[in-house]
Order: C-alpha cells, then structure tokens, then sequence
C-alpha cells in the first residue's frame, strides 16, 4: 500500500512539471579563466539535454545538462586548442550536470547534483537565481571550481601555471 501511495504521489509531482526547450541563441555558459599576464573567457551556446520545470512548485523540477568541450570558444584558436589538450577532450567530450534535488533559500535556489567533468564526478552546489516571465524561464548562476578537484593538470605561461581557481557562469532561456 505504501509503495503505491508512493508511486501515485511521484507520478502526481512529476505529471505537473513541463519541459522547457532550451533556447540555445539567447543561453550560455561561460568559463572565467585567470593568469597573473592576462584573463579570458571562453563561452558555449551549445548547451544540451532536459530541464523539466514545475511551476507550482520549482523544488521538484530536474535539471539534466551537457555541452561539449570543443563548442567552448574564449576567441583564440590557439588557447582553445590548448584547454582541448589539457582537460583530455579526445576521452571527456562532454562536461554534464544532473541535478539531485533543489532547495529554496530566501529568494534564490540551491541547485544539488552531481557535475561530471575530466571524467570525474563530484557533487556541488550551485547557487541560482530564477526569473518566470508570461511564456519563458531563466535560470542563472555563477560559481566556483578547483581543476585539481578534477585532476586537470593546469598550463603554465612563463612558468607560471594559471589559476587553480575557475568560475562558471550560466545563463539558460527556456521556452515554456
């Protein structure tokens, strides 16, 4: 009796929330890179795979996304084949992360999951701000990783390796 009131209370949650279509020309995620001689950035448009949102209830949506490392452009061919090198694209094409579940605090959201990238997977927490207009969400968040909690063997420029230190933002325009 339990597993079917279960059952009946996950398909009644899950039956509310709708797939949005990710709007890949106004979305974006973007990767802020530091070197004592210079900073860059290197942005995707190529952002992939399913976020099932629930309006009534934004805790219970799911997020499950992926871009492929070589869609990540910072404006220098030379520096982008270089980061495809250094983070072993040829093995990890992808870097994914599939959600676990979504805490409200005040008025922004924790996003929990799990971050897949180098072939490691760790669980972090993202801090994101979401804005609901007539037929549209967006989502954003900017955050923090260490490339040594991914085994990522950072490159040097006269000697000097960049940041450990990277920040990724994000920007996702759905269509509801």
């Amino acid at each position: 009796m339990r597993k079917i009131l279960l059952i009946l209370f996950l398909q009644f949650s899950f039956a509310q929330s709708l797939e949005v279509k990710i709007d890949s020309d106004q979305s974006y995620l973007s990767y802020h890179g530091n070197h004592p001689a210079h900073q860059w950035v290197g942005t995707s448009n190529q952002i992939l795979g399913t976020f099932l949102f629930n309006q009534e209830n934004p805790e219970l949506s799911k997020v499950d996304l992926s871009v492929p490392v070589f869609s990540i452009d910072s404006k220098n061919s030379n520096r982008d084949s270089n980061m495809l090198d250094v983070i072993e694209e040829y093995f990890y094409p992808v870097v994914s992360f599939t959600s676990s579940r979504i805490e409200k605090k005040d008025n922004h959201y924790q996003v929990v999951g799990n971050l897949f990238f180098h072939g490691i997977k760790k669980e972090i927490s993202l801090p994101v701000d979401l804005l609901i207009e007539e037929d549209r969400v967006i989502v954003k968040s900017n955050f923090e990783i260490k490339l040594s909690n991914y085994q990522i063997k950072r490159p040097s420029l006269l000697a000097i390796r960049i940041n450990n230190v990277i920040t990724i933002e994000f920007y996702l325009v759905g269509k509801l």
